[in-house]
């Protein structure tokens, strides 16, 4: 228990679970402690056997994060100064920094949970030969069990695999949703078991080496169409959360797939030692039919992707930053935010008013309190707002990764980023300027002690 414990305060690498109320670690003792503590050791020994690799490469990047994190504030701006003054565009700079290419396709947005799910299901119903879902948190509530069901009605017709993070998960069982449900409703013990017994439905759990756990959400039917974005499988995001996926089409998803398939391979029995043996699907490099240049972007223990792709753009910023999220505490994401504000750039932040985690509100205001005072337009949503987005200019990126040290360096992640100005102009009038007629903005005269500094240096780690 000495080790487990040691390992929660290295790592606190679990965001967005109901186990930790979506991030407050008092809540755990609301938890079994013996059952956490099994999946957890299990999961090391496991991950160790399966994945000697990847779970090295997990363990040395993790620590290596928390010190980059830890030594952010004393950093100097973003390297490669050089890169930017000789890049004419976002996606020029992306290219010269080492980002991933782009690959054709293009997005439709689908703003919180009715859009979303009812979306989804019609998908899902159409398929004719697979259905991939990978989700941080899989929970057992009447959505879960509805989304479930609509699986296993398909599992004999088509092949369906359920990616699940095993702890954000298992986690999220023991606490009721904020809504009620249907009178009567009995949610199962294991959602696994529930998914799998008598039918085909395959089901893995990301194991959790380090604490580091898989923050992705992706569904992906017939290799032909892809969600990502904020949403887990669960009543919050159907019902209560306000959130957003986008719905993906073009040969994107085929590399959608593939990251899928690797994630599915490394949960596998063979783990590290299957990996060399597969053969990923080729897609198509040239756009047609309406399609544009999206890139796909990650966080892993190889790389922090969508981090340096966000701060460049914002870097190269000459108009305008809309962005969005649930919880703000990177410091390098507001020493950016205020240099743009310093060059002109039109600079505005969402954030939810009522927050999920007492902790993370607080670091919330105490980066609203500094945009305020460098000139940035801070809004707050009247709800709890699990949208993650951001567009630069005529640049935007969206997907599963939070603005804050798990999300930018350690957890596992997914986002997309383009720049077709038709994709970017839909998200700015069918998200952000509707967010922010809703919400309140807030004044200078409403941030009077939100700034903490040494709560500030705890939060950054979160």
């Amino acid at each position: 228990m000495s080790l487990l414990s040691c390992g929660l305060l290295a790592s606190c690498s679990v965001p967005e679970t109901k186990f930790f109320d979506e991030r407050d670690a008092l809540k755990t003792v609301s938890v079994p402690v013996m059952t956490v503590s099994k999946v957890v050791v299990r999961g090391h020994a496991v991950s160790i056997l399966r994945n000697p690799v990847t779970t090295t490469s997990k363990g040395v990047s993790m620590v290596k994060s928390r010190f980059q994190i830890a030594a952010d504030p004393l950093l100097s701006q973003i390297e490669m100064d050089e890169v930017y003054r000789n890049s004419h565009s976002i996606e020029d700079a992306l290219t010269k920094i080492g980002m991933p290419e782009p690959i054709p396709g293009k997005v439709e947005y689908l703003i919180d949970g009715k859009a979303f799910f009812n979306d989804l299901e019609r998908t899902v119903k159409g398929a004719k030969r697979s259905v991939d879902t990978r989700v941080f948190i899989y929970d057992n509530d009447d959505v879960a069990v509805w989304y479930s069901d609509l699986l296993r009605s398909k599992g004999d017709k088509v092949r369906c695999r359920v990616l699940m993070d095993e702890l954000g998960s298992i986690a999220s069982w023991w606490t009721p949703p904020a809504t009620k449900m249907d009178h009567g409703f009995k949610s199962p013990e294991s959602m696994y078991r529930y998914l799998t017994e008598g039918n085909k439905v395959e089901v893995r759990e990301s194991k959790n080496p380090f604490l580091v756990t898989d923050h992705s959400k992706l569904f992906i039917v017939d290799q032909e169409v892809a969600y990502l974005g904020g949403m887990n499988v669960g009543r919050e995001y159907r019902y209560e959360w306000h959130d957003m996926m986008v719905k993906v089409r073009g040969p994107v998803v085929t590399a959608l797939q593939n990251d899928f398939d690797r994630a599915w391979i490394l949960q596998g029995g063979w783990g590290d030692w299957q990996l060399p043996f597969h053969d990923y699907h080729s897609f198509r490099v040239y756009p047609r039919g309406g399609e544009y240049p999206i890139r796909i972007l990650k966080t892993d223990a190889k790389s922090a992707q969508i981090r340096s792709a966000i701060l460049a753009a914002i870097r190269m910023s000459k108009k305008r930053v809309y962005i969005q999220n649930s919880y703000f505490t990177s410091d390098g994401l507001v020493r950016e935010l205020k240099d743009a504000l310093a060059r002109g750039v039109d600079v505005r932040m969402v954030f939810p008013e009522e927050n999920d985690s007492k902790l993370l509100d607080k670091g919330n205001r105490d980066v609203a309190k500094q945009l305020i005072d460098a000139g940035a337009k801070v809004y707050m949503y009247p709800e709890f707002t699990h949208v993650k987005a951001v567009v630069v200019d005529d640049w935007a990126c969206v997907g599963s990764a939070n603005y804050d040290g798990l999300s930018m360096r350690i957890n596992e992640e997914i986002n997309i980023s383009y720049s077709n100005r038709r994709a970017v102009d839909a998200l700015v009038s069918q998200l952000f300027y509707k967010d922010f007629r809703v919400s309140k903005r807030v004044t200078p005269q409403m941030t009077q002690g939100w700034n903490n500094p040494i709560l500030e240096s705890v939060v950054d780690q979160l």
